[in-house]
């Protein structure tokens, strides 16, 4: 191998620099600049193709880059060059969580926490891997195992307040939700609040300011808390995004909804809305909201069925259907559906089925042709828009989405199509939510295969079995 090497930069290394030409790289991938850096690992790799770690770089930026297959094989041939490396198995576990290969992420992930058992991240890895598999028991091993090496760990921490909101242990479960706050990456978003935070306290006379945090779907859930929060504050503010707006202007208690912090005028406190079940003392036998906590407004209702009512035959069933999330969605792999499997729904009588996707994938458009599915996603133009469609059908079909949550916090029957192993907030083994009352479940028996589940739905709305 010669004393020099040139990489596609023009820039000439030795052999020796290589190492910190390869941190540099990373670097540029933290950067986000992925595509940047998998280019320059690649030259690194022509240049040098013995060099175990420009080999496992690479895995790591191609798994980022979602070519799940190419990294796995990198990463391999990055461990069968040299096997002493745990953050190598860490990342190669991952690669096979992807593909559903747990056996052999399970493996990884030992063999990383054997290689070093005093780094946290190997035992947080090892969790998922557990949690994936179901042995939630040992999961719970692996996460206070992962604490004990590194309390501060705030995904540690997130991932056992996961696993507890799972299993139902309430009280536990919001104390270490509140870690989220420490997370980089809630941080970085994070408005600048002047006001102390709330502490559950009454403040007769004084406004509040409640900020919708997370996903859309978690505002959907905890805005049922605001009427509760009225009655312990004389002013509700919320801070939400734009499409949330009109919906949340109409919950009792609401003064307004704002979408800069700029403009929330003068208040006492603020808080987090994912923190209201916190302040609240919620358990599973005291979830507040009822059937239906939120409504669009009735002229939009109106609106909407007059538009419907010449596309759907007299008698029909009107039934709403969401088969992908959000593609930007760390867990989107997991939770979205083939609309495919969802074809045979065409085929039952009386139904009419419409389409509440928004940004359909193109892939798809075929099949929705051929199932005769209603497209209005153009104009969904918001989440009031959404609902006003929502309260015109009578049943909903979703995967596990924000559209699954708004339908259900209108108490509109929605009938979820669950991924194993399940998000906290379906808890575990269950077909009904203690969240919502109008909700049914029907979750994957194996992680990964929806045709099971697809089915169990299919013949509830009476179609062929």
């Amino acid at each position: 191998m010669p004393a020099a090497i040139q990489i596609g930069d023009g820039k000439t290394f030795a052999l020796a620099d290589l190492l910190r030409r390869l941190n540099e790289i990373q670097a540029m991938a933290n950067g986000g600049r992925l595509a940047e850096a998998e280019a320059a690992c690649r030259a690194v790799i022509a240049a040098a193709p013995d060099m175990p770690e420009a080999v496992a770089v690479q895995g790591f930026l191609l798994g980022r880059l979602h070519r799940v297959e190419e990294a796995r094989a990198h990463l391999e041939a990055a461990i069968a060059a040299r096997g002493d490396v745990p953050h190598w198995h860490l990342e190669l576990a991952q690669s096979y969580r992807r593909t559903l290969r747990l056996d052999d992420a399970l493996a990884r992930s030992r063999e990383a926490v054997r290689l070093d058992p005093n780094d946290s991240r190997f035992h947080l890895g090892l969790a998922r891997v557990l949690v994936d598999r179901g042995d939630n028991d040992a999961a719970r091993e692996a996460l206070l195992a992962a604490l004990a090496v590194a309390p501060d760990d705030v995904e540690a921490h997130l991932a056992l307040a996961h696993l507890l909101l799972a299993e139902g242990e309430y009280r536990a479960a919001w104390e270490e939700y509140e870690w989220r706050f420490r997370a980089p990456r809630f941080q970085t978003a994070m408005p600048r609040f002047t006001a102390p935070v709330w502490n559950g306290m009454r403040l007769p006379g004084r406004r509040i300011l409640v900020a919708a945090d997370q996903g859309f779907g978690d505002a959907f859930q905890f805005c049922r808390y605001l009427p509760l929060v009225a009655e312990r504050c004389a002013g509700v503010v919320v801070l939400c995004r734009a499409a949330q707006v009109a919906l949340f202007s109409r919950i009792p208690g609401v003064e307004a909804c704002v979408v800069s912090i700029n403009d929330v005028g003068p208040h006492a406190v603020w808080c987090w809305m994912g923190s209201l079940p916190r302040l609240f003392g919620t358990t599973l036998t005291n979830i507040p909201g009822g059937r239906a906590y939120l409504s669009p407004e009735p002229r939009r209702k109106a609106i909407w069925r007059d538009r419907l009512a010449p596309l759907s035959p007299a008698g029909s069933v009107r039934v709403g259907v969401v088969w992908a999330g959000n593609p930007e969605n760390s867990m989107d792999w997991r939770r979205s559906v083939p609309l495919s499997l969802l074809a045979r729904l065409a085929s039952i009588e009386r139904l009419a089925l419409v389409s509440l996707q928004v940004q359909a994938p193109e892939a798809d458009r075929a099949t929705m042709a051929a199932m005769g599915l209603l497209d209005v996603s153009a104009e969904l133009t918001d989440f009031q828009e959404t609902a006003s469609h929502i309260a015109n059908l009578d049943l909903v079909v979703s995967v596990d989405s924000a559209v699954a949550h708004l339908a259900a916090a209108m108490g509109v029957p929605t009938w979820v199509l669950v991924y194993r192993p399940a998000d906290w907030r379906w808890l575990i083994g269950r077909e009904d939510s203690p969240w919502y009352p109008s909700v049914r479940l029907f979750r994957q028996d194996t992680p990964g295969d929806w045709t099971t589940p697809v089915g169990r739905l299919i013949e509830a709305l009476g179609g062929p079995v």
